[in-house]
Formats: C-alpha cells, structure tokens, sequence
C-alpha cells in the first residue's frame, strides 16, 4: 500500500510541477502582517503554555485508572495497542505529504515562489499552532495506553495526554488542502486538478489511517484533525485569491480596531 501511494506522490509531484496557466495570488503586507503575526502569537503562546504546564504522562495518572469501556464506542471500535513500524511508515509519508506543494514552484517565476511559500509557510505555522493549543488545553490519553504491552518509556512521555486532536493529520490536510487549491486557482479549466485533489487527500488519509492504526490516536481525533487541515489548507490561500472579481480582503475595522475580513465576490 505504502509502495502505491509513495507512486500517487510523485505522480502528484509531476502534475502539479506543471506551469501555471495564470498565477492569481499577490501578497499584501497589511493582509500578510496580520496573518503572519496571528500565527506567530498562536505559536508564542503555545510555547509560553508548554513552558508552564505541568503535564502528568499516563503512567503519573495510573495506568490501572485507564480503561478501555471508557472510551466511546466509535472510538474503542478502533482502537490498536503501539507499533513503532507503522509509526515510522505514518512519519515518512506525513513528510512526503508536506513535500508535496513544493513542486507548484518548480517552472516558476521568483516573485511567484516567494508568494507561494509566505502562504504555505501561513498554512503550516497556524494548523501547527492551532493543533498544538488543543493539546495543551485537551488531556486525551492515547490508545496505546490502555494496553499492557506498551512500553513504559511511552507511558512516562507527558505526550501520552495530548492524543486530540492528531497533529500528523493536521498537517497532512492542511498540505493536501494547499496543493488542491492552488493547482485548482493555476489552473482553473485543467483536468487535471481532479487528480491532484483525489491523490493529495488519498495521502492525507492515509498519514491519518496510519496514525490510527500505529495507536497514537483515536479515530475522532484524526477526523478533528482533518477537518481543521482542510480548512486553513483553504482559507490561506483564498486570503490571498485576486482574480478579477473575486477577492478577500483582510483588514483592520476602522470602528473597532479589530482584525476583520471583507468579502467582495
């Protein structure tokens, strides 16, 4: 399966490589300041929160208290004790996956990659900094705790509470979320665009199966995952759409001084 999908991918990579039939993106430094600092304070603060919160790990809780008819009946359905391989295997492909919009660069002008990658970078730190916070504030114990075979060096990890919602989820669709939108605002009257979407969310679903299936997490805290990845996937790169007619400006209101969004479709 592994070896089929790592094929979708660079398929994936060779489409969306493809040049531009127009590039509908511009940079705002006013837009990208209040973006980009809204990102880096979702950050800031969850460092400050990691600095300062005592976490107890799984086996500080008492692993006895853990029991599996406690869980929801969706999610004990799914549960799986830990398997370091398809951990690993989940890695690998999540990396391949945030790769993967790196080829819309490929056949580019300088001033087009550098608008690319100020969104990208957008997408990424935010669905990070969002997902880090529900962490932080969600004690959640993984799957693998409630089994006897885990190793004890997994239950002493203060990681072993922060199960909701899955980061590596987060990640692979708020990626594949990206590509799909680009490639389909690039190339409005391609085809193309349908395999891009079906082979970048096949990825992202399958960095997500895999983080379920390894025992890291629940399946709600995967779909959590993916429902928030998709949506900064989208709305990043919309902020910055200006085909003629259709934009999103993001400004400070006047009246209030307060960061607003003004539609004008």
């Amino acid at each position: 399966m592994i070896r089929k999908l790592l094929l979708i991918l660079l398929i994936l990579l060779s489409v969306a490589s493809l040049p531009a039939d127009d590039f509908p993106y511009r940079l705002d430094w006013k837009r990208d300041a209040i973006i980009g600092g809204t990102a880096v304070a979702l950050y800031g603060t969850h460092l400050a929160v990691k600095l300062t919160q005592d976490r107890d790990s799984a086996r500080d809780h008492g692993i006895d208290r853990l029991h599996k008819s406690d869980v929801n009946f969706v999610d004990r359905a799914m549960m799986h004790s830990y398997s370091r391989s398809l951990d690993l295997t989940g890695d690998i492909l999540l990396a391949c996956t945030m790769a993967a919009p790196f080829a819309l660069a490929i056949h580019q002008e300088k001033e087009t990659i550098i608008t690319e990658a100020v969104m990208y970078a957008e997408t990424l730190l935010i669905a990070h900094s969002v997902k880090e916070l529900t962490k932080d504030a969600v004690t959640r114990w993984r799957p693998y705790c409630y089994y006897d075979d885990t190793k004890s060096k997994l239950l002493r990890d203060d990681d072993s509470g922060r199960s909701f919602m899955s980061g590596h989820a987060s990640m692979a669709f708020a990626s594949a979320s990206f590509l799909t939108t680009v490639y389909a605002h690039m190339h409005p009257e391609g085809k193309k665009k349908y395999l891009v979407a079906g082979g970048s969310f096949a990825a992202a679903a399958a960095v997500g199966t895999l983080r379920v299936l390894s025992g890291n997490h629940f399946l709600t805290d995967v779909l959590a995952g993916a429902l928030w990845g998709t949506a900064v996937g989208y709305l990043v790169p919309q902020l910055h759409y200006c085909q003629e007619g259709h934009f999103v400006k993001l400004s400070f209101i006047s009246e209030t001084g307060a960061p607003g969004i003004l539609f004008n479709l």
